[in-house]
């Protein structure tokens, strides 16, 4: 009777054993997953240090900066949220046909977000490692006292925009996989010069920021000179990619934004800029791309 009683208890031992030591791997697979996992949250802590830096330096602009770091803390949140799931499996005791089939599916799924993960910090990594920004110089671009650009240099403008095209092209043929969107955004910076009162530049300025008795003073004058500037780069640049049919990246999302800066200064790295520096009339133009 008690051989038979041995004999009865020994498969029900072996598979409780079996079962302990798939669990136990199991877990320890899940742990080295998710110590990936930590190990990418420490790479979008660098990526944010990085975009901090690069805005800093006005090499990456206002809307691109704030979807990047939309882009780094919902891929952070989605990082802590898969850990704090797994570790419930990984602490629990119970093993059961359930448990274990509920730490088979967090392995999958945690192995295929990690697989997701990896790829888009690579492609946040190549981004901003990127030059993001070509500078215009308004004095070639725009006649003294007009914010519309000359009809001769109209039919040549792609030249000066073909810089950012082409690292367009190059950064979007290299993610063929994801579903891109486009943000151009052209940034227009004035010197501090003064703007005459009844001048025809001052009157079409006065007229564009809407004012009729109110009187302008120079700073704002020269931020609204700014503005209109960069709005006539944006719509140039837009005509410009709506002619490139032959590149799917610009038939796609595309954002179109521009602003005016006044006679704030273009270069935070530049020291010596004087009242009149001709490297302060500048069109700044930022492009960037996302991941939908």
């Amino acid at each position: 009777m008690k051989s038979l009683f041995l004999l009865l208890l020994a498969p029900v031992f072996f598979i409780s054993c079996v079962s302990t030591k798939k669990m136990n791997s199991g877990k320890s697979k899940l742990n080295t997953l998710d110590s990936q996992l930590v190990s990418y949250h420490k790479d979008l802590e660098r990526l944010d240090h990085a975009r901090k830096e690069k805005e800093a330096k006005n090499q990456l602009d206002d809307t691109a900066s704030n979807r990047i770091k939309k882009f780094i803390d919902n891929t952070a949140m989605r990082i802590d949220t898969i850990i704090e799931k797994n570790m419930v499996l990984v602490n629990g005791n119970e093993i059961s046909r359930s448990d274990w089939n509920n730490l088979n599916t967090a392995i999958i799924s945690t192995q295929a977000a990690s697989q997701t993960i990896s790829r888009r910090i690579v492609f946040l990594d190549d981004l901003l490692k990127r030059n993001l920004v070509v500078k215009l110089d308004q004095d070639v671009l725009f006649p003294p006292g007009s914010y519309t650009i000359a009809p001769a240099l109209v039919s040549n403008i792609g030249k000066l925009f073909e810089p950012a095209a082409i690292e367009i092209d190059k950064f979007s043929a290299k993610y063929p996989d994801f579903p891109l969107s486009l943000v151009i955004t052209a940034k227009g910076y004035a010197d501090a010069t003064s703007i005459s009162e009844g001048s025809g530049l001052y009157n079409k300025l006065k007229e564009r920021m809407k004012l009729s008795n109110a009187v302008p003073d120079s700073k704002e004058l020269n931020k609204e000179l700014s503005r209109a500037r960069a709005e006539e780069v944006k719509n140039l640049f837009k005509q410009y990619a709506d002619s490139r049919n032959d590149n799917g990246i610009y038939k796609r999302n595309i954002l179109y934004v521009f602003e005016g800066k006044g006679d704030a200064l273009p270069n935070p790295d530049v020291k010596d800029y004087k009242v009149d520096d001709p490297r302060r009339r500048v069109v700044l133009l930022f492009w960037s791309i996302f991941p939908d």
